[in-house]
């Protein structure tokens, strides 16, 4: 992304990262770069803010304002040159980072439960990943969390599912018999169905199996 009637140029560098810790990263840049003038953070409801003070325009020059939430496309761009100042706030959840309504989860009992489910996008998968650990969530999404959801960022490859608010997540960590509030961490193999649970399609209920990492 490129910021401000001067055009500084943002990219994050390499890394493996939580959302929070990017958008820390990208907070670090900005601030570097552009001093106490622009700021990338989260509010309660995870969405992502940035702001400049200073005012100019905001480029995606990639898919970077997406996976933020904003409803844009490469080349989209925010603001006028030369001011005023700009805070822009995500359109929706970030597919990278979808807040939940409610979470709860149980273990699988891979001896017991041996049967293949096929999720909504016609997915067959089997309980078999080694010998991970295997972990059902059941998740609460509103109607805009549910959009970045099918998003399917968050439904492949490492994920991590927190009872912490999208703006506490930072302080959180991993789940142990110690810390029964902490966060799992894990690999997507699959989604059980899905359904609305109220009549003005507002909250949607799924299960997601993780393995654990």
């Amino acid at each position: 992304m490129s910021l401000g009637s001067s055009t500084y140029d943002y990219q994050i560098t390499d890394g493996y990262r939580s959302f929070p810790a990017f958008i820390d990263q990208l907070n670090t840049q900005l601030s570097s770069d552009y001093g106490a003038n622009a700021t990338a953070t989260t509010d309660s409801l995870g969405r992502v803010i940035i702001t400049d003070a200073v005012g100019g325009v905001l480029d995606w020059t990639d898919r970077l304002g997406w996976l933020l939430g904003f409803d844009v496309t490469a080349g989209d761009t925010a603001g006028v040159a030369a001011g005023p100042a700009l805070t822009l706030t995500s359109d929706r959840p970030p597919p990278a980072a979808i807040p939940l309504m409610s979470v709860s989860w149980s273990s699988i009992d891979r001896a017991i439960e041996t049967t293949v489910a096929v999720d909504r996008y016609q997915r067959g998968h089997g309980y078999v990943f080694g010998d991970n650990e295997l972990v059902r969530f059941k998740v609460l999404l509103h109607v805009q969390a549910l959009r970045s959801l099918r998003d399917r960022w968050c439904l492949a490859g490492q994920v991590i599912i927190s009872a912490k608010s999208p703006s506490a997540f930072s302080t959180d960590s991993p789940w142990s018999t110690t810390n029964t509030g902490g966060y799992i961490q894990g690999y997507v193999v699959g989604m059980e169905g899905g359904k609305w649970v109220d009549d003005t399609r507002t909250l949607w209920s799924t299960r997601i199996i993780l393995a654990r990492a």
